[in-house]
């Protein structure tokens, strides 16, 4: 059983309708609601539309804009937002990452304790509590 104790507003931009579908279903079961972009255009058209989005997850290529791209415009504009990298095949330097503005990769495939502990890095008051 998961409890959270604050919900948050979670950005999700890929391209691959399944690892959003999966993203969203275990960002929503830690109590999160979620707004899905399919590419970085999409996903800059959403943050400004709802600036109170708290964390976003990215892919990094996609049609239109790539996640670094839309990272970095993120970035100009909300600096402190959370940005985590969703890859599965990416093999990404350090220096790119920071680059790009970044905070945190996370590997395909993922799971619901590493989402848990993705989002628990930045907001630790959501007092996330997964048990087995």
């Amino acid at each position: 059983m998961v409890q959270s104790q604050r919900q948050l507003k979670i950005l999700i931009v890929d391209d691959s309708p399944a690892v959003v579908d999966i993203l969203a279903q275990l960002c929503e079961f830690l109590g999160h609601e979620v707004l899905c972009a399919k590419d970085g255009a999409e996903g800059l058209i959403l943050l400004h539309a709802e600036p109170d989005i708290d964390m976003v997850f990215t892919d990094y290529i996609m049609p239109k804009m790539d996640g670094a791209e839309m990272t970095k415009r993120i970035k100009a504009r909300y600096q402190h937002l959370p940005v985590v990298l969703v890859t599965g095949s990416v093999v990404v330097a350090d220096s790119e990452l920071e680059s790009a503005g970044f905070d945190a990769v996370v590997h395909k495939p993922f799971d619901l304790k590493l989402i848990a502990e993705s989002i628990a890095r930045f907001y630790p008051q959501t007092g996330m509590d997964i048990d087995n």
